[in-house]
């Protein structure tokens, strides 16, 4: 039967039937407007012309559960349009950040609700939230009440206000992906402080480092560890609570980072990936290598001497590195309390954990190693790393534009 044969025969709004190829039909309608198409299996027209009217139903009946679906959504979004900032906020932590937030992040947000936010403007309906009381609140926050602790001198820190109106701009981004709203106040303005925070870091050279080594393998041989993987591999501060045996390389001279340790609450100590996400391998001299294994030989000698106290791993090969007393993992709060009174009791107060993993990458830019390289060891992203130490990458160009000129003049004698 040929297809106007086919459109002949129906009766008017049962749609348009069509053959496709071989047993293949396909049924279009209009519901409300709006086209809709099946595709079903028939032997003939007779046959599909019966069929037809069940599919229509099933047309009709699956339109109806969207439109049900989407009043009901509807009525949904609609109420939350009504919840006040602070209800809102537990709504973000519950459906989004909860799940696809880091759990530092996810910490801290919450530490900015409660302290920054939600006393200020947690009572005012999500809807009626506009970028002047954001920008009341930014203002509010520069006062020294602003504080938990009021130190009667100076508000919140230009970063930590940044802080806030990041956590604002996210909660209203994930109101506008779940069209509760359609518009995001924080977008439309922005604190009256400085995003930039120039932090520079003490200049350290090798001698301070290896100064720094000597003191705590004489005065707080537990502590060294630690600080002298932060020291020589620059690593963060969780990636060296979770660096495992089975991460050091003995036979090639390599050390992979593959994960970290972060403290949250109330999740308590996690392992997770490092910050970036991606491993990255460290080669490392003999000098560093024979540290390590003076280590390894350490700890394993502890480990025999615990006993069954030993909380470490089932396989010596598979303990951390840095480890607690009893061999559990090294809580990275712990070792930061334990290094902050050392260096104040014995002088070294300007040398922070970060100022070892600061003083790793001038060292390799110092020595003119490129910021791939370098980037490549220390997990930044080349851009990040340039941006970080562009004060460090500046004063290598005069020394490049040095050897460049005394390149030109040696092809000038040559030529």
């Amino acid at each position: 039967m040929s297809r106007e044969v086919s459109r002949a025969r129906r009766p008017k709004g049962a749609g348009s039937l069509r053959r496709l190829d071989g047993e293949k039909w396909q049924l279009t309608i209009k519901v409300d407007g709006r086209r809709y198409s099946r595709v079903f299996t028939a032997r003939n027209a007779t046959e599909a012309h019966h069929m037809s009217a069940a599919v229509r139903t099933q047309i009709d009946a699956a339109v109806e559960a969207a439109s049900s679906q989407r009043g009901t959504q509807e009525a949904l979004r609609n109420e939350r349009r009504e919840w006040t900032l602070e209800r809102y906020i537990a709504y973000y932590f519950e459906e989004w950040a909860d799940h696809a937030l880091a759990p530092t992040t996810r910490q801290h947000y919450k530490l900015l609700a409660k302290n920054r936010v939600i006393p200020r403007l947690g009572s005012k309906k999500i809807r009626e939230i506009t970028p002047a009381d954001l920008g009341r609140l930014y203002a509010a926050l520069e006062k020294p009440d602003a504080r938990c602790h009021p130190n009667g001198k100076t508000g919140l820190s230009n970063l930590s206000i940044w802080h806030v109106h990041t956590f604002i701009e996210a909660v209203y981004s994930f109101a506008n992906r779940t069209e509760d709203l359609d518009y995001n106040p924080a977008r439309r303005v922005r604190p009256g402080v400085s995003r930039t925070v120039v932090k520079r870091q003490p200049a350290l050279d090798m001698t301070d480092i290896e100064r720094l080594l000597k003191a705590v393998r004489e005065q707080e041989p537990a502590l060294y560890p630690p600080v002298m993987v932060s020291a020589y591999l620059g690593t963060r501060r969780g990636e060296l609570c979770g660096l495992r045996w089975s991460d050091v390389d003995f036979d090639k001279g390599e050390v992979t980072i593959r994960r970290s340790v972060t403290r949250t609450k109330p999740e308590g100590l996690l392992v997770k990936c490092t910050k970036t996400g991606k491993e990255r391998t460290i080669p490392i001299d003999e000098e560093a290598l024979a540290e390590f294994d003076a280590l390894r030989k350490a700890q394993r000698r502890e480990r025999l001497n615990c006993g069954p106290g030993w909380a470490g791993a089932e396989s010596a090969e598979d303990d951390y590195v840095c480890t607690s007393p009893d061999g559990s993992v090294l809580n990275p709060d712990h070792f930061s309390a334990q290094y902050r009174a050392f260096t104040h009791a014995h002088g070294f107060t300007q040398i922070t954990p970060h100022a070892l993993r600061h003083a790793f990458v001038s060292q390799l830019i110092a020595l003119g190693f490129d910021a791939v390289t370098i980037a490549s060891m220390s997990g930044h992203s080349p851009d990040v790393l340039l941006k970080t130490y562009a004060h460090a990458f500046d004063k290598r160009k005069r020394a490049a534009m040095e050897a460049l000129g005394e390149a030109r003049k040696a092809a000038r004698v040559a030529g």
